[in-house]
């Protein structure tokens, strides 16, 4: 008989967690284990499940989001948790499970539940708070409700290493083949920057319209294209965006698509990814994809943009906390054509090495084993 495993997630979106998350049901199921999963709201990853036939409820478990660091907020995570987890013990019961799979830091509900149970909660860390007391209330749950823990990149591990007392296994993500759209790109004097994030301040856009703004006075013909929505309540800081762009009299070269799934179409017309992080981004999806689309990269030196880089080797890496130094760095990048074919072909290798599909099913199938 198959080893049924619960499945949380915090999100319904397709972003770069989102799709390991599938990656990984995708492997189970392929080896015989029976997968249920719970997401806290519906969204475009039912369509996957419901495609694959898989059992999925959506209940509100209270994830911590930095949104709810206020005394009411914490005071409605703890009943949404409180909540979440009677709901969480009945169905384990009723369906017999056998392993809880949490696939995030930020989803307390479902350790409990699994401690209450007695049944294993295997954590799948993608997370990097910047915030040392909210690091320290996490790693202390996870390190009482957790059986084994998965990290996804060196700086994670080098982060929740402070926080959690309990072996952390390393496995970084295994990005399949993307299938790219054979487009020709459409002539144009303009540089092309493309960024795709959520619209989330840690992900540096305010610091990418600090350098359009340079660019604008160095009167560099440049777009920065921002991919990416917001989760609700953060609203506010994509107004910031519009705002900030039209007070600096930039805003014709700063476009907010909001989200589109055929990211590829904009990969292959653009010139250059930038990530912009200006906190610890655990290890981003989207450099992979656009590594895989021959498109050059720029990212702040930060988080596990430096792994997949190899410290700048298959890149260019700038400063996180100097919108000045960084646009003069990428000024000088953008016009050295032999050296961002080297980076490229550095880049394309490293990632077949270090970050295989095949590595990453294995790991995963060595780890639920």
């Amino acid at each position: 008989m198959s080893k049924r495993i619960l499945i949380f997630h915090s999100s319904n979106d397709l972003y770069g967690a989102s799709k390991i998350l599938i990656q990984v049901i995708n492997q189970l199921n392929k080896n015989g284990y029976e997968t249920h999963v719970f997401l806290p709201y519906k969204g475009p990853l039912d369509h996957f499940f419901d495609d694959k036939k898989i059992k999925t409820k959506h209940i509100n478990f209270g994830v911590l989001r930095r949104k709810y660091f206020s005394p009411i907020g914490l005071l409605n995570r703890l009943y949404k948790i409180f909540i979440s987890t009677f709901k969480i013990i009945r169905y384990v019961k009723q369906n017999n499970i056998e392993i809880i799979y949490t696939n995030t830091s930020i989803v307390l509900a479902s350790g409990i539940s699994a401690f209450l149970c007695k049944v294993p909660n295997y954590v799948h860390i993608h997370e990097i708070p910047n915030n040392k007391f909210y690091s320290r209330i996490i790693g202390f749950f996870i390190s009482r409700f957790s059986s084994k823990i998965i990290v996804v990149s060196k700086s994670v591990k080098s982060h929740w290493s402070k926080y959690i007392n309990k072996p952390l296994t390393l496995i970084y993500n295994g990005i399949p083949k993307t299938k790219i759209q054979n487009i020709v790109k459409s002539p144009s004097k303009k540089i092309r920057f493309l960024t795709i994030a959520r619209l989330l301040p840690y992900k540096g856009h305010k610091y990418i319209i600090e350098i359009a703004n340079y660019f604008k006075k160095k009167n560099i013909n440049s777009e920065f294209i921002f991919l990416g929505d917001t989760f609700k309540g953060y609203e506010y800081y994509e107004n910031e965006l519009k705002q900030m762009s039209k007070d600096l009299g930039i805003e014709k070269n700063i476009s907010l698509k909001g989200f589109d799934p055929s990211i590829s179409k904009y990969l292959n017309q653009s010139d250059f990814l930038l990530h912009g992080a200006i906190d610890p981004d655990p290890l981003p999806t989207v450099i992979f994809e656009a590594i895989q689309h021959e498109l050059p990269v720029i990212s702040t030196c930060i988080g596990g943009s430096v792994e997949i880089l190899d410290n700048g080797n298959g890149g260019l890496l700038i400063p996180f906390d100097d919108a000045n130094r960084a646009s003069e760095e990428i000024l000088k990048y953008v016009f050295d054509k032999e050296l961002i074919e080297r980076k490229k072909k550095y880049s394309t290798n490293h990632i077949k090495k270090e970050f295989s599909e095949k590595r990453f099913n294995k790991n995963i199938l060595k780890f639920f084993s």
